[in-house]
Order: structure tokens, then sequence, then C-alpha cells
């Protein structure tokens, strides 16, 4: 059925589209595309889909242009010296090595192991922890019994503010470390170990750490035999000594004086001299962890006499010591 067109709503039509009408009943035109049917009937525009909300979505404002940085601001900015970031990387692995019945954290601490026991020296390695600090707990490396002496042996990658704090603690800090036999009064000198050196000439030297005045520690270099630590010279620096790691590891000159001083001209005694071409020298093998065999055989027959840093008496048989 043709819709009714309602009065006063319909446009008028041009004369040409009034004849074609007139011919044409309204009916046999769709009513969606009579120029004649209500605005009603027409189909609407097709609208943006509505917000989940119902509501329509604000127009997205437009980005503020960015501000320019004043010529102050430059020239401050420009000034500035790059601050370079901390570093966060890890510490190199050290690898373990097994020498006289003990597992050493590093093969540099089985060389100075190894020194010890050509040089006869008795040592206990890692023997018990200690409270040097408010915060502060230490294990050090050897005790020396014989020297009533500590050496704590570092590498250059390892030694960081809190190793520095603990290794100064030990003997000048506010709890020192006690000796490990009569009268266990308080610990008095510890050696700093670094890298052993081969010995081209001069006699080598180390760091060795003393108690000084008002809670701080004197650092003094020192010669190293049979006889222990000897001093060569005045302190070379003195130090707070609180127990508080600092904020920083030493500089790279500064750590060059603590862990690997330059020798000073002395010729050492032979038997030094040999005991460290081969500590400095020796091979280990990469799968047993031990001692090559190609090292001087000599030399590993006397280590071999030794162990866990005490000398072997003589071998047992079924009827009691050799020579009963």
């Amino acid at each position: 059925m043709p819709e009714k067109k309602k009065p006063g709503r319909v446009k008028a039509a041009p004369a040409k589209t009034r004849k074609t009408a007139a011919k044409k009943p309204a009916a046999a035109s769709p009513p969606t595309r009579s120029r004649t049917t209500a605005p009603e009937a027409r189909k609407p525009a097709r609208k943006p889909a509505a917000a989940p909300t119902g509501r329509r979505k604000p127009a997205p404002k437009a980005a503020a242009p960015k501000r320019k940085p004043a010529a102050a601001e430059k020239r401050t900015a420009s000034k500035a010296p790059a601050r370079r970031p901390a570093s966060r990387a890890p510490k190199p692995k050290a690898a373990e090595a097994l020498y006289s019945g003990k597992v050493f954290r590093s093969r540099l601490e089985a060389r100075w192991a190894i020194l010890l026991d050509l040089l006869d020296i008795n040592w206990d390695y890692e023997p018990s922890h200690y409270q040097v600090g408010p915060h502060l707990w230490y294990l050090p490396d050897f005790y020396l019994p014989q020297h009533r002496m500590w050496l704590e042996v570092k590498g250059a990658a390892f030694m960081d503010a809190q190793s520095m704090a603990k290794i100064l603690a030990t003997v000048a800090g506010p709890m020192p470390v006690p000796l490990r036999e009569e009268p266990y009064t308080a610990s008095t000198k510890l050696l700093i170990g670094g890298s052993l050196p081969r010995l081209t000439s001069g006699r080598p030297v180390h760091t060795l750490v003393t108690p000084s005045l008002d809670g701080r520690a004197a650092l003094t270099h020192a010669t190293f035999g049979r006889e222990g630590a000897v001093p060569v010279g005045e302190p070379w620096d003195i130090v707070e000594a609180d127990g508080i790691p600092k904020s920083r590891r030493p500089a790279p000159g500064r750590m060059k004086e603590l862990l690997e001083p330059d020798p000073i001209a002395l010729k050492p005694p032979a038997d030094v001299a040999a005991a460290y071409r081969f500590a400095a020298t020796a091979a280990f093998d990469d799968t047993t962890r031990t001692l090559a065999p190609s090292n001087d055989d000599v030399i590993t027959s006397r280590l071999s006499a030794r162990r866990s840093g005490r000398p072997l008496g003589p071998p047992r048989t079924a009827a009691g010591p050799q020579g009963a």
C-alpha cells in the first residue's frame, strides 16, 4: 500500500518529475528512492559506533608543542660532565684448585699455599668467621701461627670496598680478630697477598697492615720469607679502620700499591727466589684442578712432605713409626 504523504512536509518536485509521477503510480517507485517520501522513511545516515559507555568519546586533544629549552639551559646542559654509570657487572668467577688436601677458592690462593710450604711456614686455611664491624663479618684466607699473622690473598678483580674494610678492621678496627693461640690477644699483623711476581729483578714486597693511633691502620711495604713479614721503610699511608665499607673500591693506582707494589733493589735469598718462582709458574691441570705432572719433580716431592699446612711425620708401619 503506498505511503500517505504528510501535508506540509513534501518538497515541491521539478516539473519533469511531476510529469513522471503522473504517469506512474507512486507505489511503483521504492519508497526509499522516491523524492516525495517522508523524511522519516529515509534510511538514516551511518553513524560511528558508540563508545562502550553509551557516550561519544571526546575528540583527542592536540599534542602540545615541545618547549624549546632556553639558551641558558642549553649552556648549562652542555657544560655538565657526562656521569659514568656505576658498573654492576658481576665479579669474575675464580678457578678452584685442589692442593695439599684442601679445596682452594682460587688458584692464586693455592699458589700462596705452595709458597708457604716451600718456605716451611705452617698455615691454616679459612679457620673461622669473625665479626670485625657493626654489620661486617670476615673469613680470613690464612692464619700463620709461627708468625701470629693473617694473610689475605686477593686479585685486583676481587678487591672491593667491603673487602678493604674487612682487611683494615681485622687488626685496627673496633672488633679486632684475636690470635688463635695464647694469650689470644688482638691481632696486630695482616699481610695482603696479591699476584705472585716471577722475580726478574729485585725482591718483591707486599702490603702489611698494622694498627695505628685513633682507630686507624698503617699500610707499609714489607718483604716476606721464612722470617715472616719484615717492614721496609715508613708507612706509605694511614687510613681509617672503622669496620664500615666505603662507597667505592680503591682507585687503580692505589690498587697497584696494595696488591702489586714495585720490588725493591735488594737481592732475595736463593731459596726465597726459587720458592717465588715455582709458586708463580706452577702448572695446574684443568681437568683434575691439581698440580700438573709437568712440574719439577724435585719441588713437588718436597711439597708432598707436607699436608694441609703442616709437615708430615715419618710414615707408619705395622710395628709403629719407622725406625722404632
